[in-house]
């Protein structure tokens, strides 16, 4: 289980809360970098992990996919 350690956050905020408006602005700038690098890397992993995974035995052909479409449009559009 993960503890939050207050004392570091409590000292954390005083230097950010210290640094002038540039340096903040430069900061928030570092960690959305981060956040977007470390975003675009779990992605890559998912669809990794994804693609190597074994076909489906439910999935349907494409030919059954749209034969299901064609029926649910018709039992939308069809007057009643």
């Amino acid at each position: 289980m993960t503890t939050i350690n207050l004392k570091l956050i409590d000292s954390l905020a005083q230097v950010i809360l210290a640094l002038s408006e540039e340096e903040q602005v430069l900061l928030g700038q570092r960690i959305q970098q981060s956040k977007e690098h470390l975003s675009s890397s779990l992605l890559d992993k998912f669809f990794d992990e994804l693609s190597n995974l074994p076909p489906d035995p439910d999935q349907l052909s494409l030919e059954e996919i749209s034969e299901e479409v064609r029926q649910v449009r018709h039992e939308l559009w069809s007057p009643s």
